[in-house]
């Protein structure tokens, strides 16, 4: 987590070294194809554009490290989605829930382990969030003050895949096992591979690093879409049931992801600490957790009184983001118990939710450069405000299964909102050379209270055994988002900004060298976190 420490002697800037490999592609640098779509006899090529959108700056190894990490740990991550239908047949199976016709369980209040199998999935969040959370200040330490960052990202990557190969093994007699060993080991280490992974993203320009990021996001997108139109090709085709295709699911993860990040890590190069850790008294070295600590409290120490407008962002995204990252998991339960869909419908739910990502991300960049960062993501986030309650409102029975869908597109067209405008914002809130070393602070209040919504959700729907209500976290957490997002001072012009562009500055100026080159450059996109 590479965060602002309070001692200006112990900030160490990151450098980023320029080595060639036996093939002769960098693995690291700059823009070695030029970023662009000038081909040798000076004349444009738009096919060289299209590339640069799939493979921006591929021949630098870092860049290919990038893209297949994007790729591989968007299908171990997609995954859960398939493997939340198979924990929820088992977990209905085995507190005798009567199954519908379309292979759906009615919501018939009987308990598994303690509570009802609609409360499973809130479970699982719930313990991943929290597990997450606790290790977050470890991993950001380890990257920060330690030359250890590519052996932790190989370790967690491994681990990654191995506790996705395990879910195939998921029986009456083991999902419980397992959906805790999931919730924990899982989403930990997914987040530590992001964030290791994060640390070596670099650019020497703010249009090659929008470049990068956005090809980025193309992969994740790609391997999220690709997963589930094999898997989904695949339970239409054979007839499975949940647990059947939840295990298809994490093998074809296991194979593919787990080779896309094992080819990743391949390309990366170790690097030096960047930060040096605190001394005890006795002149030993600080603790790693503890230096994370106190890392992330200095940092926001700091960040309230140099930056306030990005500290208060930092403030509202812990309670946004942790409603936003707590829909798909609540979206499934209720999907499935509430409304009763069949594992085919939701998945027909999930991916056009998908899909509609990209109209999003045009709202986003047409709203930005109209009216600005701010007001875009203010604008989402009260957008979302407004469809959360009308969903809960109008989807609340099986003769509703249909109209689901068209939620699907609404919230859809939130996320892929949502993670732009968010990320755009943060951008132009930070001084143009803190963005990289703040990013690690962001992913950290992106998760610090993942865990409270579907807790809330889950204690709800146990307490009162209505679904409904468990949402009442969710839209909570999106007024208090919303509120401090309001607050948010506008930047100005100071002393130490004034030099400083802004996102919409990068933006304009990208634009028209786009169109002085004639072809299509990859969207300045933030990819997600």
């Amino acid at each position: 987590m590479t965060i602002l420490h309070s001692e200006e002697e112990h900030i160490v800037p990151v450098v980023v070294q320029k080595a060639t490999d036996g093939d002769g592609s960098s693995s690291t640098g700059g823009n070695d194809d030029g970023g662009g779509c000038i081909v040798a006899d000076g004349s444009t090529s738009c096919c060289h554009g299209i590339k640069q959108f799939f493979l921006y700056n591929s021949s630098i190894k870092v860049n290919q490290a990038f893209y297949l990490n994007q790729f591989g740990r968007a299908m171990l991550f997609i995954s859960f989605m398939f493997l939340s239908l198979g924990v929820l047949q088992l977990a209905n199976h085995q507190a005798g829930c009567p199954q519908n016709a379309n292979g759906s369980y009615t919501n018939c209040g009987n308990e598994v382990y303690g509570m009802q199998p609609s409360s499973m999935l809130a479970f699982m969040a719930t313990i991943g969030g929290v597990a997450t959370s606790c290790v977050m200040p470890y991993i950001g330490a380890v990257v920060d003050f330690t030359d250890h960052r590519l052996a932790f990202g190989k370790v967690s990557a491994l681990i990654l895949t191995f506790t996705n190969f395990l879910q195939i093994f998921i029986f009456q007699q083991t999902w419980f096992a397992l959906v805790i060993l999931h919730g924990v080991v899982a989403s930990a280490t997914f987040m530590a591979n992001s964030m290791v992974v994060w640390s070596y993203v670099s650019a020497p320009t703010d249009h090659d690093l929008h470049g990068v990021t956005a090809s980025g996001r193309v992969w994740e997108v790609f391997g999220m879409v690709s997963f589930f139109l094999v898997v989904g090709a695949v339970q239409f085709g054979s007839g499975w049931d949940s647990v059947s295709v939840a295990r298809f699911s994490q093998a074809l993860a296991t194979s593919v992801g787990g080779t896309s990040l094992f080819l990743a890590y391949k390309r990366y190069m170790p690097v030096k600490a960047v930060k040096i850790l605190d001394k005890k008294a006795d002149g030993t070295d600080v603790n790693l957790y503890l230096a994370g600590i106190r890392e992330f409290k200095a940092t926001m120490t700091t960040l309230w009184k140099t930056d306030p407008g990005a500290s208060r962002f930092l403030l509202g995204s812990i309670f946004v983001e942790a409603s936003i990252s707590s829909f798909t998991n609540l979206a499934i339960s209720y999907l499935s118990e509430q409304i009763q869909m069949s594992a085919t419908q939701i998945t027909i739910f999930i991916v056009l939710n998908l899909v509609t990502n990209p109209i999003g991300i045009i709202l986003h960049r047409t709203l930005a450069r109209k009216v600005g960062h701010k007001r875009s993501y203010v604008g989402c986030i009260a957008y979302t405000l407004i469809v959360t309650p009308i969903m809960i409102g109008t989807i609340h029975s099986p003769q509703h299964a249909n109209m689901s869908f068209l939620f699907s597109v609404l919230f859809g067209v939130s996320f892929g909102w949502y993670y732009p405008s968010s990320n755009g914002y943060f951008v132009t809130l930070v001084p143009e050379e803190k963005v990289v070393e703040l990013w690690g602070l962001n992913t950290f209040c992106s998760v610090i209270l993942s865990w409270v919504p579907p807790l809330l959700f889950a204690v709800l729907n146990e307490t009162t055994g209505n679904i409904r209500l468990g949402w009442i976290g969710v839209i909570i957490f999106e007024i208090i988002g919303l509120s401090i997002s309001l607050t948010i001072p506008e930047k100005k012009d100071t002393a130490t900004s004034k030099t400083a562009r802004t996102a919409s500055d990068v933006d304009e100026k990208d634009n028209n060298v786009d169109e002085e080159k004639g072809c299509d450059e990859p969207p300045p996109i933030v990819s997600i976190k």
